[in-house]
């Protein structure tokens, strides 16, 4: 195996995992930006078992560091098919991830994928008599950390036991209903067989990606369970490990790993420490005690103000994969009118204020960051900002001819002097003087930024005659108004500014939730068949160039009818002692947490 093995197997089943669980987290259950929710359920407490394996650590000239991390929530479960099932917190996440293997991992700072348990690159479906079939050889030395082969068995234990149990959650990703079967084709090789030619949700995303359990530890069980909640609720105490970390002991507060297959020569152990809040965490760090923390959010200012004062902590910022935005409802005028729409997009000046405001993140013209290598493409994502690219003058003037074309008249209409906009003065819509407008949003103590954006939103529109009001209120209640329906019907609102994680980014796949159908994700009433037709396209793609094509179409489509005004890619801010580690790898796409604490990239600091 390739040293660099952990850092894709790791932050593959982290990733993976929190891109199947978006639509549950804070900022309404999922991509809305607080990550996800932790689980506050307490974990048992368990002893794990099996060799002490330390394979990976064979140059005897590397001296292996005892890796301390800390957790600011608790996992809840130590036992893998629920924490990928039912319970696939972050805080599991983190623990369990890097304690099974798969077919193949993710790259970070590219999200490609590489072989982990695979011996060759992803191959293509082939048709046959009985379906579209693959083939995939294993390679000849992986092994669970007690001795035992990884074999096509486990692979086809692990397959039966989602089919005959009904598994949910990620299991369903993993092993989506088009897979007919899952077969060993020898000791070291399985054959997959699909119903219809897979989609890259199926194939490579979905089987490829799919976590494999070992059939000597779990084989009893799983026929002793009559359900999955009766395998859920089993014990992971007596479990192995096939990647990176081995669970040895599971107290309540502390969890002791080991390391066994490629975690890299620089680790000998893990101890995750759980931490009641950011405070004590960051006091643990200036003392010496631990040498990173975790947390989906990354550090507060107030952490972030601490730690650099820290001559041992360095604070670094990596892009989050994440979106900020307003959102519009679409079924109140005038935000049912594109043009309305259009005309704030060109006169709102989102690279400026991304400066000004949240320095380091990227203003978004997109909802793919240019963070993730993977998807991203320059030449249309400079296609989609080159509108807002003019001098200001001819942007308004742009927006006054649109805005005039569906019936807006002013008094004195808003002009540019001095390169700045200023305000145009009775302004009727068809004859008439439009109803004050309000845009909801989190108060400063949730995120300093959206306060002020909306601020900013707001002045934008008073130039075009618009009587604006912010409304500043609790995160709760803006997620309510903009999703939660009531007596009086869905989308309570006329704008408001909120963000979303963006899921797995190795195949986005929210476009769905956010903007296909009535469905309680679809916040602003957005359809369009247009668009429709180009997800449906993205979703069918058999290629990553032809779901690339489609993506970008889908991002011009959204990016015309404006259902959201993206704002800003945020960035998540970190620290670790300086003075004990360093990284191979920095700023890349969700940082650390997205991860495992950078292990695969750590090295000895000096």
């Amino acid at each position: 195996m390739r040293d660099k093995t952990f850092r894709t197997v790791g932050a593959t089943l982290i990733l993976v995992a929190l891109g199947i669980l978006w639509i549950v987290q804070r900022d309404l259950a999922a991509p809305l930006d607080p990550e996800i929710e932790p689980n506050s359920e307490s974990p048992s407490t368990t002893a794990g078992v099996g060799s002490q394996n330390s394979g990976s650590i064979t140059d005897s000239t590397v001296e292996p560091i005892d890796y301390r991390v800390g957790l600011l929530g608790t996992p809840s479960t130590d036992n893998f098919w629920a924490y990928y099932g039912r319970d696939a917190t972050v805080w599991n996440a983190y623990v369990l991830g890097a304690t099974k293997p798969a077919l193949y991992g993710l790259e970070p700072g590219t999200n490609q994928l590489i072989p982990d348990l695979a011996v060759a690159d992803v191959a293509d479906p082939v048709q046959t008599e009985v379906g579209w079939e693959v083939n995939v050889r294993l390679a000849e030395d992986a092994e669970w950390n007690d001795g035992a082969p990884i074999t096509s068995g486990d692979f086809v234990f692990t397959f039966n036991a989602v089919r005959e149990l009904g598994l949910s959650g990620g299991w369903e990703t993993a092993f989506p209903a088009n897979l007919a079967a899952l077969e060993a084709a020898g000791r070291r090789k399985i054959t997959l067989v699909f119903f219809e030619r897979p989609v890259l949700s199926e194939w490579p995303y979905g089987v490829g990606l799919a976590p494999v359990m070992p059939a000597h530890v779990w084989s009893g069980v799983v026929s002793e369970s009559d359900n999955r909640g009766d395998l859920y609720a089993a014990s992971g105490g007596e479990d192995v490990s096939g990647g990176p970390l081995q669970i040895v002991t599971w107290l309540e507060g502390e969890i002791q790993t080991v390391a066994h297959r490629d975690a890299g020569p620089f680790i000998s152990t893990v101890v995750f420490e759980v931490f009641e809040d950011e405070e004590s965490a960051v006091a643990a760090m200036i003392e010496g005690e631990i040498d990173v923390f975790l947390s989906p959010d990354g550090l507060t200012p107030a952490g972030e103000s601490m730690l650099e004062a820290s001559d041992d902590v360095v604070v670094e910022s990596s892009p989050a994969n994440s979106i900020r935005y307003l959102g519009f409802n679409l079924e109140r005028e005038p935000m049912s009118d594109g043009a309305f729409r259009s005309a704030l997009a060109l006169l709102f000046d989102r690279s400026e204020t991304a400066s000004e405001v949240v320095p380091g993140a990227e203003p978004a013209y997109s909802l793919i960051p240019p963070a993730n290598a993977a998807w991203f493409d320059e030449d249309s994502w400079q296609a989609l900002a080159a509108p807002y690219a003019r001098n200001l003058n001819p942007r308004l003037q742009t927006a006054l001819r649109d805005l005039r074309r569906t019936g807006y008249a002013w008094e004195k209409k808003p002009r540019v002097v001095n390169g700045a906009l200023r305000a145009g003065e009775g302004l009727t819509i068809e004859g008439v003087a439009p109803a004050p407008l309000t845009i909801l949003t989190s108060g400063d103590k949730h995120d300093p930024a959206r306060p002020e954006y909306a601020r900013r939103i707001e002045q934008t529109l008073e130039t075009l005659g618009f009587d604006v009001r912010t409304v500043e209120t609790d995160f709760d209640t803006v997620v309510d108004l903009a999703f939660t329906p009531t007596d009086e019907g869905p989308r309570q609102y006329d704008m408001y500014l909120l963000g979303w994680t963006l899921g797995n980014p190795a195949l986005p796949d929210f476009y769905e939730e956010f903007f296909i159908g009535n469905g309680p994700i679809n916040s602003t009433g957005y359809d369009s068949q247009t668009f429709v037709d180009a997800w449906q396209a993205y979703r069918d793609a058999a290629n990553s160039s032809d779901a690339a094509a489609a993506l970008w179409e889908m991002e011009a489509i959204l990016a015309d009818d404006l259902p959201y005004l993206p704002l800003y890619h945020p960035t998540i801010t970190e620290a670790y002692r300086s003075d004990r580690i360093q990284f191979g790898l920095s700023a890349v796409l969700g940082g650390l947490q997205s991860r495992i604490a950078g292990i695969g990239d750590l090295s000895r600091a000096g």
